[in-house]
């Protein structure tokens, strides 16, 4: 049985929906939840669930996006639980757009909320864990999106980045206990119904379809194993859950075959022409498998 006793985390966008799922799992494990979200009715609404139940919660409302409130949101956990063990960067936005259609403005807010934001509790998380020095679980929500997806450019741009910087984050602080791994869930939520319309045109993009999308409730585990000492062995890794399935997504890697030559304009015509037409990567999320 897992087990977040002693642990305390900061969640955030947890007023409703993944985040406050993730919140309500982990303190039924033990763990002390800051809650975070934009709204701070919502933020108190998870809190009040959480204490009903027996759990230990405080709620702390604002935008993740500035990096002066994200120090005061690990602050004051530390501040309300006398440390930080945990932090879920769970907030984002999704603004739906084709690349004729979608503006700077929306651009700009994805950016600042899904990376910067990510960027900025992480950041103030680890310095606070390394000189603890007991060690902690950073853990970020990616997306199946982030392999690319019909009118979700930009929020596909917001989540690739969000698992570049879990694997550099994962190889900048290996050995120091402070592991970095990111979820891609899956879930019906307010989220995925903005995106509905889309969603016919988006899987015949892809090779991953999806019949029905599961409750939000179904990837709260798999994020409480990732903050518990249980995990302490997985570190910069993309964990997907989606429904029945579990497994990691790949590090973007060199696709076979490398062609070795001197590469003037002849050639490199030729390279592509002869071999590397034929051996073009598949749009959209798949599946990695391993040669028969």
């Amino acid at each position: 049985m897992i087990s977040l006793e002693g642990k305390a985390v900061v969640i955030t966008g947890a007023g409703s929906g993944l985040g406050a799922a993730y919140a309500r799992h982990a303190a039924h494990l033990g763990a002390r939840v800051v809650v975070n979200d934009i709204s701070a009715a919502a933020a108190q609404s998870t809190v009040d669930s959480i204490n009903a139940a027996g759990g230990r919660a405080v709620a702390h409302a604002g935008d993740v996006s500035s990096w002066s409130y994200a120090q005061s949101l690990v602050d004051a956990c530390i501040d309300a639980f006398g440390s930080i063990n945990g932090v879920v960067n769970n907030a984002g936005i999704l603004r739906i757009g084709k690349i004729l259609e979608f503006t700077e403005a929306d651009l700009r807010q994805m950016i600042e909320v899904n990376l910067i934001g990510t960027a900025a509790c992480a950041s103030h998380a680890a310095r606070r864990m390394l000189a603890a020095g007991k060690g902690g679980s950073i853990l970020n929500v990616a997306s199946g999106s982030q392999a690319g997806d019909v009118a979700l450019g930009g929020y596909s741009a917001t989540k690739g980045g969000i698992a570049s910087l879990t694997y550099s984050w994962a190889m900048e602080l290996r050995g120091t206990g402070v592991r970095v791994n990111a979820l891609s869930p899956l879930a019906e939520t307010a989220m995925a119904a903005q995106n509905k319309a889309l969603m016919a045109e988006q899987a015949a993009n892809r090779e991953v379809h999806y019949a029905a999308l599961p409750d939000p409730d179904v990837n709260a585990p798999v994020v409480s194993f990732l903050l518990s000492d249980a995990a302490e062995q997985i570190n910069g890794q993309v964990v997907r859950i989606a429904g029945k399935q579990l497994s990691f997504v790949t590090h973007p890697l060199i696709a076979d075959p490398v062609l070795e030559g001197d590469w003037n304009d002849v050639a490199v015509q030729a390279a592509f022409a002869g071999t590397l037409v034929e051996r073009q990567q598949p749009l959209g999320l798949g599946y990695s498998r391993k040669p028969n």
